[in-house]
């Protein structure tokens, strides 16, 4: 009995940790993220021809936490639909990285491994007390004259097994995979909180 009280405290102190780079600054935890209008007055961004992404900022992480987050603002300012297919950053910072979203009392066997953590059923929390977790998609739509953010709580790029933590003041390269724009490398400055 004393082995699976350690177990089942040790698999907590795992997902708080994970879930603390995916975390939510705001209250909010059941915000759906969708695309807007675009907007082109912001002239800090970094652009592949009308393609725009700007604010890109990553978290920084705790000094035992093995994942962390990057977030940004992408601006399809062209007439064609197109797709973030993947994500990517040296070695030097991570093993791999994802782009994953948020989601409320999700199946954890499909995104954090296998197991059972909470009701017994496979999902985190129940009816009464839902949690957040976060699984890997295949895609992000960037559609046509529309922008979608990458924020806390929502769509974000998971770095999975970082090297170190990640240090506010730092900056990260993070390349980014269009299934139209290509390849774009852009730098996540690490801070605390949103910019």
């Amino acid at each position: 009995m004393k082995r699976y009280k350690v177990f089942v405290a040790a698999l907590a102190l795992v997902a708080g940790v994970s879930l603390t780079a995916c975390g939510d600054d705001n209250d909010d935890a059941g915000t759906t993220y969708t695309t807007a209008s675009a907007d082109t007055t912001d002239t800090s961004a970094e652009t592949a021809g009308e393609l725009a992404i700007s604010g890109v900022w990553a978290r920084t992480s705790p000094m035992m936490a093995s994942r962390g987050a990057v977030y940004m603002v992408i601006e399809n300012g062209t007439d064609a639909d197109d797709a973030r297919l993947g994500a990517s950053v040296d070695a030097s910072i991570a093993a791999k990285a994802e782009v994953h979203e948020t989601v409320t009392d999700m199946d954890t066997s499909t995104s954090m491994g296998n197991g059972d953590m909470g009701n017994g059923n496979g999902s985190m929390g129940n009816g009464d007390n839902p949690m957040m977790g976060m699984r890997e998609i295949d895609e992000l739509p960037i559609p046509a004259g529309e922008t979608v953010a990458l924020e806390p709580g929502g769509y974000h790029v998971m770095l999975i097994d970082l090297v170190e933590p990640l240090e506010e003041g730092s900056t990260i390269d993070v390349t980014l995979e269009f299934a139209e724009a290509g390849e774009q490398t852009v730098s996540a400055e690490v801070r605390t909180v949103a910019p």
